[in-house]
């Protein structure tokens, strides 16, 4: 009989996987405080119609339970998972960064083109994700992945909503951009 205890341990500790959960949210709002006109637009949701609320609010609610479950999830130092996991986030946090740095240097009232958002529309969601992923492999934990995977669902209709916004707000310039760009990194729906 497979024992599940491996991947459902719950412990609370100083070195669990809130120090890559929260350090995701922390690189955000150093973001926005350094760049506080990127901010502004970053978290405008006046163009939310209520579906756009409700995926929006589901997304947030299930990041918030990804935080607090995070301080009881202890790494698996030493195991393959927890290289696995540690290599994914990695990349995924320098991909993050590089997301948020592209879009804080770019013009605000334009399609931002630049950067690593030529590989993809939506790099900041993407790769939150991804490091969510890789957190959870890192600690070989049930419970992140159980919590991350419905994260990622709800953040894909809350995608949905902003390439909707993208398209009226930006018009040709964002269609073509969307045709030539899938929506997540290498891969998704173009167009």
């Amino acid at each position: 009989m497979l024992d599940l205890s491996f991947f459902t341990t719950l412990q609370i500790g100083w070195f669990n996987a809130w120090i890559p959960a929260f350090g995701m949210v922390l690189i955000q709002f150093v973001y926005m405080a350094l760049f506080p006109e990127t901010g502004k637009r970053a978290v405008d949701t006046s163009w939310y119609t209520s579906s756009d609320r409700l995926w929006a609010s589901v997304s947030s609610c299930l990041q918030i339970a990804l935080l607090v479950l995070s301080v009881f999830v202890p790494f698996k130092f030493g195991t393959t998972w927890f290289v696995t996991g540690g290599a994914i986030f990695v990349l995924s946090l320098a991909a993050f960064i590089w997301a948020f740095h592209s879009y804080a240097i770019d013009p605000a009232g334009k399609t931002i083109k630049s950067g690593i958002y030529r590989w993809s529309r939506n790099p900041m969601y993407f790769f939150f994700f991804t490091s969510m992923l890789g957190t959870s492999i890192a600690c070989a934990s049930l419970w992140l992945l159980i919590v991350t995977v419905p994260f990622g669902i709800a953040m894909h209709f809350t995608i949905l909503g902003e390439e909707r916004y993208c398209e009226q707000t930006y018009g040709k310039e964002y269609l073509e951009y969307k045709a030539k760009t899938p929506r997540y990194l290498l891969w998704g729906e173009k167009g």
